[in-house]
């Protein structure tokens, strides 16, 4: 039932009532060093721990039909740096969370072609602090909607291909903005901040192929439409000059992710999983800061499933990305045409050397 979310269609081909429940734990272990305004800092971390939980249920019904609903967490990222002298002129935290919730149906027209199609209501959080001479904290929360479909092709009982499509959402924000005055001792200021955090339409493509009864081969190609995050703006943030506005320029890019995996059943009850990928980076040289410090990478994982039974299965995994070290550079990011009374963001300049780790379990079990 989890693959639901990636293609709707694929319901039509549970025999039986599925429900999925899982997370991931995800560890991201990221070092700045650099100038913060031509400051030098040295070996600032950015460390985050977060788990990420998911559920999934399919309902297969009137023969042809089925029906889904899914819970996940589409976008998401956090970075956390200390409040140490000049690193937090760059950034203390950042975070974005989501919540996806999405019904859907699925038809099978004949027994080689299954048409899907569902709707996404997507929350979402953010939270942008920083503390340039005083802490500017603002944490904000909306929802907006959007919608997915998808075709499955079943070309041959061993080998089938699909293509889906998830909508852009726009997530219309709104918040509480904090800050400190420069008075002695200081005031607490407070506003009611807002802003929109376009999030990319995908398209997926994959394709499933057995061998033969023990060995199973899956690749997949993700193209994200990054390029409608060109600009964060957050209105009426409290700042000590009387509320403002942050405009960060972004500028993102579109971007591929493609893996090739494979299983191997040893038996009926064990099951190996393998997988190798490599994901393009959005961000762009001179717009990237220490907020998100991603740069093109790869990534290898290890999985094992185990079904103690029929319509019971446990599924444990582990991914590690490989990251190499990624130039920071923010020298274009202030539009200083739209950033008012807030400081503009201090310029950052270095690496960033880091690691992710992401262990997940899933339970799947027919009802």
């Amino acid at each position: 039932a989890a693959t639901i979310f990636y293609n709707p269609a694929s319901a039509t081909h549970l025999q039986h009532q599925q429900l999925s429940f899982g997370a991931a734990l995800i560890g991201l272990q990221v070092k700045f060093s650099g100038t913060a305004d031509g400051i030098p800092v040295t070996n600032e971390a950015g460390d985050t721990t977060n788990i990420v939980p998911n559920f999934s249920y399919a309902l297969p019904f009137a023969n042809r039909w089925a029906f889904a609903f899914s819970m996940t967490s589409p976008f998401g990222l956090s970075t956390v740096y200390s409040d140490t002298l000049y690193v937090n002129t760059l950034a203390t935290t950042t975070e974005l969370e989501t919540v996806n919730l999405n019904p859907s149906l699925a038809y099978q027209i004949n027994r080689y072609l299954s048409l899907g199609a569902g709707f996404d209501a997507l929350y979402g959080k953010a939270i942008y602090d920083s503390d340039i001479f005083s802490p500017l904290d603002s944490e904000l929360t909306g929802w907006n909607y959007g919608y997915n479909a998808g075709v499955l092709l079943q070309f041959t009982p061993a080998t089938r291909a699909g293509v889906s499509y998830r909508s852009a959402i726009t997530i219309d924000a709104k918040g509480s903005s904090t800050a400190q005055s420069y008075d002695v001792p200081p005031l607490n200021l407070q506003s009611n901040a807002s802003a929109k955090f376009p999030l990319p339409a995908t398209t997926i493509f994959s394709v499933y192929h057995d061998f033969n009864s023990r060995l199973t081969l899956m690749a997949s190609a993700f193209y994200t439409q990054w390029s409608v995050f060109k600009q964060l703006i957050i209105n009426n943030v409290a700042t000590p000059n009387g509320p403002g506005v942050i405009a960060i320029n972004e500028n993102y890019r579109d971007t591929w992710n493609l893996s090739l995996g494979g299983k191997y059943h040893f038996n009926r009850h064990i099951a190996l999983d393998a997988g190798l990928g490599h994901d393009e980076t959005p961000t762009r040289m001179y717009y990237r800061d220490i907020r998100l410090p991603d740069n093109n990478h790869y990534a290898a994982s290890l999985g094992l499933d185990i079904q103690p039974s029929p319509g019971f299965k446990w599924s444990m995994g582990w991914t590690h990305f490989f990251v190499p070290s990624t130039p920071i550079d923010n020298t274009l990011s202030n539009d200083a045409s739209k950033t008012t009374t807030v400081l503009p963001p201090t310029i950052g300049l270095g690496t960033v050397d880091g690691s992710v780790n992401v262990y997940g379990i899933q339970l799947t079990c027919d009802i």
